[in-house]
């Protein structure tokens, strides 16, 4: 697995420590778009000011917008207004930019991969506002060039363990003390920083605040003078980014956000995994681990990573559908400690 950008990283007081990495991988058509159907609202029915992205399922387009920002190294601000209520104007006149390089992309895809998006815009930036288009002759570090002789040169795979997901699923259960441990904190709040990773930069660290209780968690990230939130919980899903109003989660956005939540991720991944299977081991700093990988309703692929001895689980992925591909997150769990018992 070869996961390069990332997104997140965050030293807080819980349970475990997340570090989020994401990366752009591709696929065919979205599972947001199999499961909206024809009468689903597109991106201009439900958003102002679409035009490149016009008859595309709104379900996609923050999840786009993720991917772009993590493919140029930017955020909202370099193409958007900064003011986060006025997001739709064309006050910058790199979003206009925008719209015809997502031209360009969609006809290189349409008419050299027959509509697959094999092109996205990391293909070219890789995480770069502005693309490298001269060989390095200077003599700085590039990732090696593997040759199509490297996967061949590669060791056997190990075999498929002979547990299975459900057992190992269970184990990691077991490994917290048991469905009754998982339930015994009755709350959780983590105080720390967050950064957002891209290729070549990080952004400034911010403050962020974790409050969770049993199903529900609500997330404050501090932006400048603004605050951003993110909520859920039996009443709903929704989020608000600084002055902006507040808006519902995206079915794909809400199945990320359960994943992302430490606290809760005990008791309910088993449930949101649908079509769970065991997969080849794989060995992650230096440890062999167990691989189970599955989907949930809304995101196409999740995969996590088991410490086969004692259970716990050391790191998740998951992928999002965007309109030109698909856009992994990943976290990374490590300093495990009591708390309230569990």
């Amino acid at each position: 697995m070869k996961l390069i950008p990332r997104r997140s990283a965050g030293t807080l007081i819980a349970a475990a420590l997340g570090t989020f990495l994401v990366t752009v991988h591709l696929t065919q058509e979205p599972v947001a778009a199999q499961a909206a159907g024809a009468n689903a609202p597109k991106m201009e029915d439900v958003f102002q000011n679409i035009k490149s992205l016009r008859g595309q399922s709104a379900e996609l387009l923050n999840p786009t917008m993720v991917l772009f920002e993590a493919a140029l190294g930017v955020g909202c601000g370099y193409c958007h207004d900064n003011d986060a209520a006025k997001r739709d104007l064309d006050t910058k006149p790199q979003k206009q930019v925008a719209r015809r390089m997502i031209e360009m992309v969609n006809a290189v895809n349409k008419n050299t991969f027959g509509g697959a998006p094999r092109v996205t815009c990391f293909t070219c930036h890789m995480g770069r506002a502005t693309p490298i288009g001269e060989p390095n002759v200077t003599g700085e570090e590039l990732p090696p060039a593997l040759g199509e002789d490297y996967y061949a040169s590669l060791p056997p795979a190990a075999p498929v363990p002979a547990v299975n997901a459900s057992q190992v699923l269970d184990k990691y259960v077991a490994a917290l003390g048991g469905a009754g441990a998982v339930q015994k904190a009755p709350s959780l709040v983590a105080v720390g920083t967050v950064t957002q990773r891209r290729p070549g930069r990080d952004f400034p660290a911010q403050q962020i605040e974790i409050s969770s209780k049993p199903g529900m968690e609500l997330i404050v990230t501090r932006a400048g003078q603004a605050d951003n939130l993110l909520a859920y919980g039996p009443a709903g899903l929704w989020a608000k980014a600084g002055n902006a109003a507040a808006r519902d989660l995206r079915k794909a956005e809400g199945d990320a956000a359960r994943l992302e939540d430490a606290f809760n991720l005990p008791a309910q991944l088993k449930q949101m995994l649908i079509e769970p299977k065991i997969e080849r081991p794989e060995v992650i700093n230096g440890r062999e681990l167990y691989v189970v990988s599955g989907r949930t309703q809304y995101l196409p692929k999740v995969t996590a990573y088991f410490e086969q001895e004692s259970g716990m689980l050391r790191r998740l992925v998951y992928h999002i559908d965007t309109s030109f591909g698909q856009y992994p997150t990943q976290i990374d769990y490590s300093d495990f400690r009591d708390v309230s018992g569990r």
